[in-house]
């Protein structure tokens, strides 16, 4: 597969590592008092889990259809008995009243792959647990501005990352964790990342900023998800059943995020350091009738690729 990612001058991108983040975010969590004498305490950052178990993290801009995406793969799951996992909502991230109603509603629709995920989620993490009961990962979805700013456009993509990704990434200073992330390549949401080329530009450099920080050099994957499958040439590349033209859609994904597939030298080959996948979650009635979750297909090749990445 070619090298796509030699295709700009040196001076449009920049593939250092960004050391710019603070050096402390490793630190407790601290908890802030709130004036409802109810709660005494409101967790104001995400409350990572401190074992060694994989992370995968959906990485996106907003209504790039990360809870969506994550809703999908928990009913795939769900409804899998013979994969032997079982899915639900981790309540420990934040101990917010909105999240923990969140939590109590995903748990609540894992089962029907019919019903949508609000588009109100900030945050939610999920806890995939095999026979044993042993937490074997952790799904997660953050707000889209921790990766890309739609409100902040002109500073984007300088704009740090949160500092919970950095404890994603190192469990102790001395011990990494095996993370995928899952890198949704929007075009075709209500934001047109496929028509504005500067827009565009400027969230695949972001993506490179994560990829030098928390994939380069550490145990993680990257996985470039081409969501919403479906819109592109009117449905003719793809429907909720399936990907009927793969190499169009590579073709498509390559020309608008060149600098996103990633590649390393070994020898003389160049090696990808991505994984590759299309991926629809449903069908969405102009009318706002009832939505229809996407064919099994699509779950089950990326929790396939998830598998064997970790």
């Amino acid at each position: 597969m070619e090298n796509t990612s030699k295709t700009n001058s040196a001076n449009e991108f920049d593939f250092s590592v960004d050391d710019t983040l603070s050096k402390d975010v490793r630190k407790p969590v601290e908890k802030q008092k709130t004036a409802n004498p109810s709660v005494s305490t409101i967790q104001v950052q995400p409350q990572i889990p401190g074992d060694s178990a994989p992370f995968i993290v959906l990485c996106g801009p907003p209504s790039s259809g990360k809870s969506m995406v994550l809703k999908s793969l928990a009913s795939y799951l769900y409804n899998s008995s013979g994969l032997g996992y079982t899915i639900s909502a981790n309540t420990t991230l934040l101990n917010t009243v909105k999240y923990q109603n969140d939590c109590e509603y995903f748990n609540s629709i894992i089962g029907d792959p019919d019903t949508r995920m609000p588009n109100t989620v900030d945050y939610l993490m999920a806890d995939i647990v095999d026979k044993k009961g042993n937490v074997v990962a952790h799904f997660l979805e953050a707000p889209g501005e921790d990766f890309f700013s739609l409100t902040n456009v002109s500073q984007e993509p300088n704009i740090q990352f949160k500092s919970y990704l950095d404890k994603i990434a190192q469990i102790t200073p001395d011990k990494q964790r095996k993370v995928v992330y899952i890198i949704l390549l929007d075009l075709d949401s209500a934001t047109s990342f496929r028509n504005d080329s500067s827009l565009r530009r400027k969230y695949e450099q972001k993506m490179v900023n994560l990829y030098n920080r928390y994939v380069l050099h550490h145990p993680s994957k990257i996985i470039l998800l081409y969501n919403k499958v479906d819109i592109p040439q009117n449905g003719l590349w793809a429907n909720s059943n399936g990907c009927s033209n793969p190499s169009a859609v590579i073709a498509d994904a390559k020309r608008n995020y060149p600098n996103l597939f990633f590649t390393r030298k070994f020898l003389f080959w160049d090696i990808e350091n991505y994984s590759f996948l299309p991926f629809c979650t449903g069908s969405y009635p102009d009318d706002g009738s009832s939505y229809t979750a996407s064919g099994p297909a699509y779950p089950s090749n990326l929790w396939k690729e998830i598998i064997k990445l970790w």
